[in-house]
């Protein structure tokens, strides 16, 4: 098996035989916090969005942003490429996650890897509550590059869904 990072999915991807397992560290972080089917669930909500619906990108830390940042730059190039459609993008990070999501079409959340469990459930909640659809980085970046089936591969159950 291979385990990578999300960014570098597309990559990885062409670089490892078919019949090895690929998945990303998103993806396990979403199994292991207990949110992955409603992640998987969201993320097909990226192919319904139209020019000026409003994604909520979300990070659970805080950490210094960096050039070329997975969440402020990489994330809404990849999502305006795919639908090719003119989006409004708003972030949040560490504990400023809107408790109102209802004027979004999509959040799409980092893996959670310094965010515990019960915060993590409960920011999906929110999303679920209000019919807001919710994913994560992994999950929305593979569907982006068409290798969702197989990231999830390690769990048939929720790839069998793709």
């Amino acid at each position: 098996m291979v385990i990578t990072d999300s960014q570098a999915f597309e990559q990885v991807n062409k670089d490892t035989p078919e019949d090895i397992l690929l998945t990303s560290f998103s993806i396990l972080f979403a199994r292991h916090k207990g949110n992955l089917a409603t992640a998987v669930d969201g993320v097909t909500a990226i192919k319904n969005l139209q020019d000026g619906d409003k994604v909520l990108i979300s990070e659970g830390c805080t950490h210094h942003r960096q050039c070329d940042d997975i969440g402020t730059v990489k994330m809404p190039r990849w999502l305006s490429n795919f639908t090719g459609k003119n989006l409004v993008y708003e972030w949040s990070s560490g504990t400023e996650f809107p408790l109102d999501l209802s004027s979004y079409k999509l959040v799409i959340h980092c893996g959670g890897c310094m965010v515990n469990e019960r915060e993590m459930k409960s920011r999906y909640q929110f999303a679920v509550n209000q019919g807001v659809p919710i994913t994560n980085y992994g999950i929305a970046i593979a569907y982006m590059h068409g290798i969702l089936k197989r990231s999830l591969s390690v769990f048939p159950d929720l790839a069998k869904k793709i």
